[in-house]
């Protein structure tokens, strides 16, 4: 584990899986670069009233949001002296997962087996296990 994808949605199970990593560089002689990635689902809109305008103003919300959730798990990742960078995409997560774990090279992806989703009787997230099936990497889940 060279070069992580700490997949982060502030959700309990990727607070989880982010101190797993921290924990993992103090316990080991490793210097990995961290890259924390939060991926926004695209609004889905009906209506026969959107304009270009409203998308872009949803859009701005979306990363404004994962920037503010990316924040913390910078601050952490800083607080423990880890090199990291931060990532925020919009898309499907499992899907941008993948095209960030070959973009940045990565060679281990780090995740909660939970995350945001509502469907909370599932035991394994859907998007855990669809980012299991598409990666090519080892993928570690943190219950």
């Amino acid at each position: 584990m060279r070069n992580i994808l700490v997949a982060f949605d502030g959700s309990e199970n990727s607070k989880r899986a982010l101190q797993y990593v921290i924990d993992f560089v103090r316990e080991t002689s490793l210097s990995p670069q961290v890259h924390v990635l939060n991926v926004q689902h695209e609004p889905i809109i009906y209506g026969e009233y959107v304009t270009a305008s409203l998308i872009e103003d949803l859009n701005a919300g979306l990363m404004a949001q994962a920037q503010e959730v990316l924040d913390e798990a910078a601050a952490s990742l800083k607080a423990a002296g880890i090199t990291h960078e931060t990532h925020a995409v919009l898309g499907n997560v499992a899907e941008q997962i993948n095209d960030a774990v070959k973009r940045l090279g990565c060679d281990t992806v780090v995740m909660g087996t939970r995350g945001l989703g509502s469907f909370t009787g599932l035991v394994l997230g859907s998007v855990a296990n669809r980012v299991i099936h598409e990666v090519s990497v080892p993928v570690l889940l943190v219950k």
